[in-house]
């Protein structure tokens, strides 16, 4: 159930500190996966709506970031599009991306490097089709332009066409972690080498699937569905879990702009929580209810 709503054409509100801006896709009931009418909704930092925008694209938003401008980027692979908003809420023209054989790109996920570039992670790595990608990481500098590409591991996931699906950067500013949502691992990436690192950790207690990544202090952390797990990030090491509020969905996680906090995204369930990630705590639980889009979110700092 979603609450009352003001939409706002492909406009959002005036981005101010401690908003939270979350995707909220509007899906086809009939869909085989996941798909629907491209939305984002604005909210303050008392959780309050203040505007909900459409994209105009007809997909599955799957990742959202600021550049280095403060401009919000609305990634949605289905529909292969990197969407813009300003700072002051206005829709802005959409990113544009160099093809891969004649195909747009699917990106899914990107972080802004310390040094103005961004990364971009290719969701899509299916061999030919609806889902057709080559799992690959992008870097393009502060104007837009490409700059690099990264060849970098992917498993598939359960359903065999998942490439890079979230990434998140190591403590060193460096290294680069990564995976496939659904699939078991996660994975390394020496930026300044375009090396591969191989596989960092690997989840093997049942289900032996991961999902949303973020990194925090010394710590990879890592969604399991029904909680948050801390890894080390240099050896790969489990130190432990951190409960979530009730439910098998929590398939995100974001670091928030407060030191030690974490946003947790519940993808079937429509929920935000806010945890501190000493403690463990649940700090705050937003029920927005948007089922089966709610993927990401981005903290305005």
């Amino acid at each position: 159930m979603m609450e009352a709503e003001i939409v706002t054409g492909q406009s959002l509100g005036v981005f101010e500190s401690g908003d939270l801006l979350i995707p909220a896709t509007m899906l086809r009931p009939d869909a085989r996966y996941p798909t629907g009418a491209g939305r984002i909704a604005h909210y303050d930092r008392n959780f309050r709506l203040k505007a909900v925008a459409e994209t105009g694209r007809d997909g599955l938003i799957s990742g959202m970031a600021l550049d280095i401008a403060g401009n919000l980027l609305v990634l949605d692979p289905q529909a292969r599009a990197i969407d813009r908003f300003a700072p002051d809420g206005r829709r802005i023209a959409a990113l544009g991306v160099p093809a891969v054989n004649g195909v747009a790109p699917g990106y899914g996920s990107a972080i802004l490097l310390p040094d103005g570039d961004l990364l971009l992670g290719e969701h899509l790595a299916g061999h030919e089709g609806y889902f057709v990608g080559s799992g690959q990481v992008l870097r393009l500098d502060a104007a837009g332009k490409a700059i690099a590409s990264y060849t970098t591991q992917w498993n598939g996931g359960v359903g065999g066409f998942l490439g890079v699906t979230h990434i998140a950067l190591a403590a060193d500013g460096n290294t680069l972690f990564h995976l496939s949502e659904t699939g078991p691992h996660i994975y390394a990436h020496d930026l300044a080498a375009n090396r591969q690192l191989g596989v960092r950790y690997t989840k093997v207690d049942p289900p032996p699937m991961l999902f949303g990544l973020a990194t925090i202090g010394t710590d990879i952390i890592v969604a399991t569905g029904a909680a948050l797990r801390r890894i080390d990030q240099a050896s790969g090491a489990h130190r432990g879990d951190i409960a979530l509020p009730a439910g098998r969905g929590w398939a995100n996680v974001v670091a928030g702009r407060t030191p030690g906090q974490l946003w947790a995204c519940d993808f079937f369930g429509g929920r935000v929580a806010c945890i501190d990630a000493a403690s463990g705590e649940t700090l705050a639980l937003h029920e927005p209810g948007y089922e089966k889009a709610l993927t990401a979110l981005v903290e305005i700092a």
